[in-house]
């Protein structure tokens, strides 16, 4: 059975308008208007039209869907994508809600509204809010984000890493069942995660061949595994981090052509770390070397602003949970890891993955596009590291 036929849509919404006592409902299958770079699952969009006591109801929800083919599984990665991002939505989101109910608005996080889950093998669903409805759209004007977009991206982050540092002061058990759920990746527990950060190093290391940068690409390739533990294991403060959080993963609301608020989707690689490495990797991922050469502390300075203030929301001390001054100390020790993974999110961004279960969504027709595409990746690479020896994080 395809996951996206007619049948199996209609039996998720079958349980849904059991859930919301709605009555003789029809519905019709959407279409993105932009979409994102979306690599892991099927999302398709859905309006939902029925009666609830009496009133007639629209419901405009995104259907996310694993592969039901298990040729499609055979890594086990997909299992695990859609079992972490069950969790977050059915569990760690739910928490999140009751503990800013007391914030004032400016300070809530914002979290789509969860429908329906299913969680059996082969047949995993999330039925969320379809936030296009609310008016939030993708960036897809450019590769990277301007100062307005990354700066609303920054605060929503901030607010997600802040409630995590909220749950583990008043609920530690649950936080001691997010490390159970959310591992971070290791070797032990993501042994093809790492096989394919090392082969895309390897590629970078191929890529700048004969230069001085390929030094620096081969101390981080022998040491791969030791950088991206140490993410987890040698930081001041545990966080739960997104783990996957740059452009692609970001919707955004607009009055008039400037953003003011930002939604984080896509909670696959969710995952316990350091809050210093999901907003360095954002900053990497998500604007040029121009904004960061411009912007970079001020960046730094706006996001743990929002982090401080919304842990004084929960009556917190900031300084005593987790000090700017060791957010700035994580920033140096995730560094490295920071860079090996931008890496590989930037080598499959730029079209430069042809093959495999994960390759990039561009596809070039032609030599010149391809070389056109390999010099683009080795420019945004190589300011990368430029930037990360500036910041300390990273020596040649």
């Amino acid at each position: 059975m395809s996951v996206t036929s007619e049948e199996y849509i209609r039996s998720i919404l079958d349980v849904i308008a059991s859930i919301c006592n709605l009555e003789s409902y029809e519905y019709s299958r959407e279409s993105f208007k932009t979409i994102a770079q979306n690599y892991f699952g099927v999302l398709v969009p859905v309006s939902l039209t029925a009666k609830n006591d009496g009133k007639m109801v629209n419901i405009n929800l995104v259907l996310k869907l694993a592969p039901t083919d298990e040729r499609y599984r055979v890594s086990g990665a997909v299992g695990v994508m859609f079992s972490r991002e069950i969790y977050v939505y059915s569990t760690l989101l739910a928490k999140y809600h009751r503990i800013q109910e007391s914030f004032p608005l400016k300070d809530h996080y914002l979290m789509p509204t969860c429908y329906y889950i299913c969680k059996e093998y082969c047949k995993e669903a999330i039925a969320m809010e379809n936030m296009c409805s609310r008016g939030f759209t993708p960036y897809t004007q450019s590769p990277f984000l301007d100062y307005a977009h990354i700066a609303v991206s920054l605060k929503s982050l901030a607010k997600f890493h802040a409630l995590s540092f909220i749950l583990k002061e008043n609920e530690p058990e649950t936080f001691k069942e997010v490390e159970i759920v959310c591992v971070p990746f290791t070797q032990e527990t993501n042994k093809r995660f790492m096989e394919i950060i090392l082969d895309r190093l390897q590629k970078a290391i191929e890529k700048f061949n004969g230069t001085g940068y390929v030094e620096v690409l081969n101390e981080l390739r022998s040491n791969c595994g030791m950088y991206v533990e140490a993410a987890a294991s040698s930081i001041q403060k545990p966080c739960i981090c997104h783990g996957d959080i740059w452009k692609e993963n970001i919707l955004f609301k607009y009055e008039g052509q400037k953003p003011t608020n930002a939604c984080l989707i896509d909670y696959q690689t969710v995952r316990i770390s350091s809050a210093a490495y999901d907003t360095l990797f954002l900053i990497t991922t998500s604007t040029n070397s121009h904004l960061r050469k411009k912007h970079y502390y001020e960046l730094l300075d706006l996001y743990y602003n929002t982090f401080d203030q919304i842990l004084r929301d929960a009556n917190l001390v900031p300084q005593q949970v987790y000090s700017r001054q060791m957010f700035d100390q994580d920033l140096k020790t995730v560094g490295p890891a920071c860079f090996i993974i931008a890496n590989t999110a930037l080598w499959l961004s730029n079209g430069l993955q042809e093959v495999g279960h994960v390759r990039s969504k561009q596809v070039f027709e032609s030599h010149e596009e391809k070389e056109e595409a390999v010099n683009r990746y080795r420019s945004i690479i190589q300011s990368i590291i430029e930037d990360y020896r500036s910041y300390g994080y990273l020596s040649l």
